[in-house]
């Protein structure tokens, strides 16, 4: 019985140190399964901090990037601020230029005009002259005509001077008798002298009339050429006013198409600033919400950091 009692208790104890060392096994095979995952989750947690580091890294990158960006596009919207403030100042220009150039075309239709209206009255004048030069040709042809007459009464009146002279001779052969034809013949040749007189004076007066008349015709051709000249300028004149007139349309043609041309980029280039502008908005909240992934990005790593040190005060923990 006592035997039998020992040997129980001896196997008991036995059993017992089995137990404990499968028990110790069992816990040295949890342990090492436990350290082993907790080795793979320290080792996912390590590359999942590195990939947050690398995202932030880029983010970083693209925050400075887009800063960058943002520098750019507000040097670039105000360089076309400035571009808009030139084409602008440019447009008035031209505008000013285009009144100015109107203004001158107006100008330039009065002054033909007024060359038209030149050339009109000095094409009367000239008909005038030319009608006046006529009739002082036939006023000098009628001279001749009555110088001619004159003559023929100075020579009637020196024929008349010498009958009336032989006649007196005829009565002083008569005596008595032809006394009275002698008085008579006395009186005519007085008269024939007085006529030849006369006729010498109107002769005078005449070839003064006729020289003055001369003078005027000489004159008036003098002002007919000088009115041909004066035509000649004029039509010169008129057709250097159509060639400004013409260059002048042109340059309108220019002008206006210059001002459409203008209209047109200044409608484009506002489109432009406006799309800058909102590229310019859109790089802000881009910048923004990059800066805001990043800082949540750290606080994520910041996480995992202390998530690896608990890892790796548990992992101590469990081997000891």
């Amino acid at each position: 019985m006592g035997i039998f009692t020992n040997k129980h208790h001896d196997a008991e104890k036995n059993d017992k140190v089995n137990n404990q060392e499968v028990t110790s096994s069992n816990t040295n095979s949890d342990t090492k399964k436990i350290n082993e995952g907790l080795s793979q989750l320290k080792g996912e947690s390590s590359r999942i901090h590195q990939s947050i580091s690398d995202i932030s890294s880029s983010l970083s990158n693209l925050a400075d990037s887009t800063v960058s960006e943002h520098q750019e596009i507000d040097a670039a919207t105000d360089i076309l601020h400035n571009f808009k403030s030139n084409m602008e100042d440019l447009a008035i220009n031209i505008t000013t230029v285009h009144t100015q150039v109107l203004d001158t075309d107006k100008l330039a239709d009065n002054g033909i005009s007024s060359i038209e209206n030149l050339d009109t009255s000095l094409k009367e004048l000239q008909e005038v002259f030319t009608v006046s030069t006529s009739t002082v040709n036939a006023l000098v042809a009628k001279l001749e005509s009555v110088n001619s007459i004159t003559d023929s009464i100075s020579q009637i009146a020196s024929q008349t001077n010498l009958l009336s002279l032989n006649a007196a001779i005829e009565a002083a052969r008569a005596g008595e008798a032809g006394k009275g034809f002698s008085v008579v013949a006395g009186e005519v040749r007085k008269l024939a002298e007085n006529s030849k007189l006369a006729v010498q004076s109107i002769t005078n007066i005449l070839e003064e009339i006729k020289a003055d008349i001369i003078n005027a015709s000489t004159a008036m051709n003098s002002g007919n050429s000088a009115l041909l000249t004066q035509h000649s300028s004029l039509e010169s004149t008129k057709g250097s006013f159509s060639n400004i007139k013409t260059a002048i349309e042109d340059t309108v043609g220019e002008i206006t198409t210059c001002i459409v041309n203008l209209t047109t980029a200044s409608e484009a280039k506002d489109n432009v600033i406006n799309s800058m502008d909102k590229v310019n908005d859109l790089t802000r909240e881009t910048s923004a919400l990059t800066q805001e992934i990043a800082a949540n990005l750290d606080m994520q790593s910041n996480s995992i950091d202390k998530f690896n040190n608990t890892l790796n005060n548990l992992s101590q923990s469990i081997s000891k």
